[in-house]
């Protein structure tokens, strides 16, 4: 080409990069059959799981197929090396060699997501390499259905383009690349990344018809532009939210008003009470407690809730352990990845740890694993922690369980022998356990195995298929349950027991069972037990591991008089205990390091830029509410500015901050929170005496300052396995502005016998029967 003109040159090379990426589309037909293999594998895990993959397996081949599309210029111009190869065989080894990498790839993402629950998107960026080794190590267990597929796949794709030699294959034009890259280009700046039809419900359903590739390389581009779900700013309200500080270096500062809520609940006694919290990993609603969806996995805690202060309806502030340290004791913001991950530039700030250790309280803490991950120990140690207990503590006398560390039926047995010998002085004692996390591997796991099924056919659960698919999760969850019973059981024969109030709560709910809606990620119990406890009861009113120390200090401070700081940057503003639902909560929600697009406020819940109403039991439905939607994006976003700020910042708070007495204005109102105009909420219900039918009496109530819409009282009846047996609907009405009304609703079913039902009462759609208020959901019933 030297002698050829500048001109005839570059038309050279044009013509020959057209021929490499036309090679390159003639044989994209190959990776496509081989993409195929591993979505039909995946349909086949997701049917295991529950997901309708019948209904849903042509959303993810079309998703599959505009993934294809909208990377395609990836392919294509990543081809031109090969018009340095004239060699047809040698091209095809080229090609091969590459896409059988990214064949693999693709199949380690499906398996990170049939482990995590969740696709794999920039938070692996947010780990260390340690850390990420660690969760490799442990969770990383290839499944045979994939590798399967993955053989398969392979085979596919390398006896297609041995195929494509042969000369009756279709071969493409430089011209028609030219097209398909023009085109592909086009789609990647116009389309959007993804289909979700109306036919895809749940996360679980979202999560199968995504692709796995497009989603982490559109995450991690998204986090490389600053455009990760943490998004831009937008118009703020100001005065909208408790985080709009007056002083714009410290946004989050603001005067303590957490009122006392829990003192009227607890005997006063002569000294100041130790507290001792157990954080369960994975520790889920939907699987423990009353009403449970799947049927309670956790007998134990369920006597235990029954002899407690029980939270039916609160939320986990992450959808990961990175934030449960500093949400439960600090009720701190997140910063980008976390807040513990800023690791020494953490900034500084006042917690309920750091406040107790100022008071005489000695602090320990135990578990089985590394305190590195997630700079727990870092945080821990800043707080003032006297002693961490990690998996360097254990002697030979304890199996490691998996590379996360110990079991917690050993940990259990570690933190009650030290706790037995510790010194006499207040404490605050946390725990936190391992063992419902993956792997799920612990000591005598193949009787649990057996015990699963036992327990599915004592609850009388009906079949599903996530008690096959899933029995390893489910009995890592008895396994933990009988973990807890032996050490309650044991904790009741230690110094100090009667003066000792027990927080228990998960860090958020795991991922590996199949989740309905995107809230049941958040949704975990709270069980507060005591024997200062002065009646058991159960809580409906929404309330957040944010407002955990706030309200535990302002307890503290009234009843004991510990002194708290004047100013405090506390997200939550009190743990709410009105017995029937409501919430008086502004609620930010990070799902895991990178990924924050959930917000409550009130009775919205804006999650991923979609606005539900929320109600009693967590369940969600669609809101067609503009005024709502634009109020809640404009809190959300004053929450994201004030969270970054914090996240750069060397201190949430002024240094010197002083600290007083019980005194002043208390409050659990921080914010006015987003209300859905007309919308009709239940407040109470009670049954009422009747011959022949069930007859319930429930209180309608509108908080609106305009009419409400038309609305129908509906009453659901389930057994007590959750099943729906009975559903009567009151004449539809309208009540006005502050209006609230009475209303009894008879059961169209004949004389129930005794036993245990679960009731619903919701203010319905005259029409569709949706819900379209706060309705009370699941309310035990005994007859």
């Amino acid at each position: 080409m030297e002698g050829l003109p500048v001109r005839q040159r570059l038309q050279a090379v044009l013509e020959a990069a057209l021929d490499a990426a036309a090679f390159t589309l003639s044989s994209l037909p190959a990776l496509m059959l081989a993409w195929l293999c591993l979505r039909i594998a995946e349909a086949i895990h997701a049917a295991a799981a529950g997901v309708p993959h019948s209904t849903l397996f042509g959303v993810g081949i079309g998703n599959d197929t505009l993934s294809l599309l909208r990377y395609g210029f990836v392919f294509l111009l990543g081809s031109l090396p090969l018009a340095f190869i004239a060699s047809q065989r040698l091209r095809i080894a080229c090609l091969g060699t590459l896409w059988s990498a990214l064949l693999c790839a693709d199949a380690a993402l499906l398996q990170y997501h049939w482990v995590a629950g969740v696709p794999l998107g920039a938070d692996l960026f947010a780990y260390s390499g340690d850390e990420v080794a660690t969760v490799m190590a442990s969770g990383w267990q290839a499944s045979p259905l994939l590798l399967a597929a993955l053989v398969l796949g392979l085979g596919v794709l390398w006896g297609v383009l041995l195929l494509s030699r042969h000369e009756l294959w279709p071969r493409a034009s430089g011209r028609m690349a030219g097209i398909a890259l023009a085109a592909s280009l086009a789609a990647f700046a116009l389309l959007p990344a993804r289909m979700v039809p109306a036919v895809v419900h749940t996360d679980a359903d979202l999560g199968f018809v995504i692709n796995k590739a497009a989603f982490f390389a559109d995450s991690n581009l998204a986090g490389l532009r600053g455009q990760a779900t943490q998004a831009s700013d937008h118009g703020t309200l100001q005065g909208q939210a408790p985080w709009d500080g007056k002083d714009p270096h410290y946004p989050f500062l603001r005067a303590e008003r957490t009122p006392d809520t829990l003192g009227p609940l607890l005997r006063r006694a002569d000294a100041p009470p130790n507290l001792v919290f157990v954080i369960v990993e994975g520790l889920g609603r939907s699987f423990s407690g009353p009403g449970a969806r799947l049927g309670s996995f956790t007998p134990f805690l369920d006597e235990l809730a029954g002899r407690s202060l029980y939270f039916e309806n609160f939320l986990a502030g992450q959808g990961r352990t990175f934030g449960v340290l500093t949400t439960i004791f600090g009720s701190l913001p997140f910063g980008e990845h976390g807040l513990a991950a800023l690791g020494e530039r953490m900034p500084r700030h006042d917690s309920l740890l750091s406040i107790l250790k100022g008071q005489g309280y000695d602090l320990r803490f135990y578990s089985g694993s590394n305190m590195e991950f997630d700079n727990e120990g870092l945080f821990l140690r800043r707080q003032g922690v006297d002693s961490i207990v990690s998996e360097k503590d254990y002697g030979p006398d304890a199996e490691r369980a998996n590379d996360w560390g110990y079991a917690d039926r050993d940990l259990m047995d570690m933190a009650l022998r030290r706790e037995a010998a510790a010194r006499a002085t207040p404490y605050a004692t946390i725990i936190q356990t391992t063992s419902m996390h993956t792997p799920f591997t612990f000591p005598g796991k193949d009787a649990y195995l057996q015990r699963v099924d036992a327990h599915v056919a004592r609850l009388g659960l009906r079949e599903r298929p996530e008690y096959r698919a899933q029995r390893e999760v489910f009995a890592s969850i008895l396994y933990t349950d009988d973990a807890l019973r032996l050490f309650f059981e044991k904790a009741s024969t230690l110094p100090g027991y009667a003066n000792t109030v027990f927080v228990i709560t998960g860090d958020h709910r795991l991922p590996e069972l199949p989740m309905d809606t995107r809230i049941e990620r958040y949704h975990v119990p709270l069980i507060i037990h005591s024997p200062l406890l002065k009646a058991p009861g159960s809580v409906k009113s929404v309330s957040s591991q944010f407002d955990i120390a706030p309200s535990l200090l302002a307890w503290l401070s009234k009843d004991y008089g510990l002194k708290a700081p004047r100013q405090v940057t506390w997200l939550g503003t009190g743990l709410d205990t009105e017995k029937s639902f409501r919430n008086l909560h502004a609620i930010p929600l990070k799902q895991t390091k990178t990924e924050m697009s959930d917000f409550i406020s009130g009775t919205a819940y804006l999650a991923q830029g979609n606005l539900y109403m929320l109600g009693d039991g967590m369940e969600t439905e669609r809101a067609d509410n503009p005024a709502a939607l634009s109020l809640a994006q404009a809190q959300f976003h004053a929450f994201l500015k004030a969270n970054r700020q914090a996240g750069t910042s060397t201190a949430l708070a002024p240094e010197g901050g002083a600290l007083a007495g019980w005194g002043g204005e208390r409050s659990l109102h921080g914010t006015p929170l987003v209300q859905q105009a007309g919308d009709v909420a239940v407040r109470g219900l009670r049954p009422r005496p009747d011959a022949k039918r069930l007859a319930i009496e429930a209180t309608f109530s509108n908080s609106a300052a305009t009419e409400s819409r038309a609305f129908a009282p509906l009453l659901v009846i389930a057994d007590a396995h959750g099943v729906e047996i009975g559903e009567t609907t009151g004449e539809a009405r309208r009540l006005g502005a502050g209006e609230s009304a009475s209303i009894t609703l008879r059961a169209n079913l004949p004389r129930l016998p005794s036993g245990t039902y679960y009731i619903s009462v919701i203010p319905s759609h005259p029409d569709t029967g949706r819900a379209i208020g706060v309705g009370q959901y699941h309310v035990e019933l005994k007859l």
